[in-house]
């Protein structure tokens, strides 16, 4: 079966903007790396012809965890979903794995490359976003885990930049 125009679409974005990437096979489906400002942000696209929707995943994998970092790690993406409009943060909870999911549905069967190309940036920029206190909290141990301010370090500019700059 032929790609679908909407899937056509995706690729078109992928291959205007210069960016690597891979078709699975059998499926609409690409994977993408990118390397952002804190880390390397990983992609999933999947088109769903039938709904005429994309969506953007990407992840980060940290393996098991401990309960107390997982609980750290729950903390973060509902502080981080607070602030969102597009998109939000999910974990698998058994194995404490982050991801940021994105999703458009479109009322024509192209889609729109603007609106796939913004899916794309935000969903890299939001992983990226979080990747430094991800990385504190898989790297504080005991007490000064439990005494991670969360909220105060979405504040602190060192971690995360400040947009308007």
């Amino acid at each position: 079966m032929p790609p679908s125009e909407l899937f056509n679409t995706v690729t078109s974005v992928f291959r205007e903007e210069d960016w690597k990437f891979v078709e699975v096979d059998g499926r609409e489906v690409i994977q993408a790396g990118f390397e952002a400002h804190h880390a390397r942000v990983d992609l999933h696209v999947q088109v769903y012809t039938e709904l005429t929707a994309v969506s953007i995943v990407s992840e980060a994998s940290v393996g098991t965890i401990d309960p107390a970092r997982r609980e750290r790690l729950a903390e973060l993406i509902m502080r981080a979903n607070e602030q969102l409009n597009i998109g939000n943060f999910e974990m698998i909870w058994d194995v404490g794995r982050l991801l940021f999911r994105a999703t458009n549905l479109f009322s024509n069967p192209g889609g729109d490359p603007d609106i796939i190309r913004g899916l794309i940036h935000t969903t890299i920029a939001e992983m990226d976003r979080v990747a430094p206190i991800h990385s504190l909290i898989m790297q504080t141990e005991g007490a000064e885990l439990a005494g991670l301010d969360i909220q105060e370090l979405f504040g602190r500019e060192d971690l995360i930049p400040n947009p308007d700059l």
